[in-house]
């Protein structure tokens, strides 16, 4: 029986870093529930995840998911694969993405595969032997922000464009009414922060919109036929310019 040894990544800020020891016989069940320890990640009934083969660009094949009402074609449960049945290489490659809201990515390596005859036979696997810094705590639960376009109106984040949305963050950490830290424990609430801030939110906005408005009403008519500096009269009868009649 092999051990494996996992390096594991926060695909958002690499300096989050675990280090975990897996025998290969165990199932990904297993590795799941030590992500979630190791990462003091919440867990309950709703709960979402999924491991994803993957390749050297980490980009994301076959999957294996938590929960068995998840599989609607070729995707596999954690609690019925061993992970030994997924190492295709010496450094095999996984994607852990945990909840579909928080949507929080991990990148993970195998690093070396062990003998058990290594560890002690009363060393009990899987365990964390490396952690390095937290992750921020978020929050799950989807916030209604001030649509910018729409007065005294509270509406679902999900319902505004992806540049409104920019211009809501810009406009609030030019304010400084958003910190960096803010936008990455994905708190909306500190994004409007008094009916001053929503007022000249949306004003900005509105303006944005307008001057595009306009920029599409001149593209529209690009050709102004009052400033047309050419008479009918300076046209022959096969309609080209004729120098001769402009003198």
């Amino acid at each position: 029986m092999a051990i494996y040894r996992f390096k594991i990544l926060w695909e958002e800020n690499e300096n989050v870093e675990r280090t975990i020891l897996i025998k290969s016989h165990q199932t990904f069940l297993d590795f799941f529930h030590i992500l979630i320890k190791s990462l003091e990640l919440p867990i309950d009934n709703n709960t979402s995840a999924s491991f994803f083969i993957s390749d050297e660009y980490w980009d994301k094949h076959q999957e294996i998911t938590l929960k068995e009402q998840d599989i609607q074609k070729d995707e596999k449960l954690m609690s019925k694969t061993k992970i030994a049945s997924l190492i295709e290489q010496p450094r095999q490659r996984f994607v852990f993405i945990y909840d579909e809201k928080l949507q929080l990515t991990f990148l993970i390596e195998l690093m070396k595969i062990e003998r058990d005859s290594a560890f002690s036979a009363n060393e009990e696997l899987p365990k964390i032997t490396s952690s390095k810094n937290k992750i921020p705590k978020r929050r799950k639960t989807k916030q209604n922000i001030t649509h910018p376009n729409m007065s005294n109106k509270n509406i679902n984040p999900a319902t505004l464009s992806d540049d409104e949305i920019d211009k809501i963050i810009y406009q609030s950490m030019q304010n400084k009414n958003l910190t960096k830290e803010d936008l990455l424990n994905g708190d909306t609430e500190s994004l409007i922060q008094s009916n001053n801030n929503k007022n000249n939110l949306r004003d900005e906005l509105n303006s944005d919109i307008e001057h595009e408005e306009l920029e599409d009403e001149e593209n529209d008519h690009p050709f102004d036929e009052d400033n047309d500096i050419f008479d009918e009269n300076d046209f022959d009868e096969n309609n080209y310019y004729d120098e001769t009649n402009n003198n």
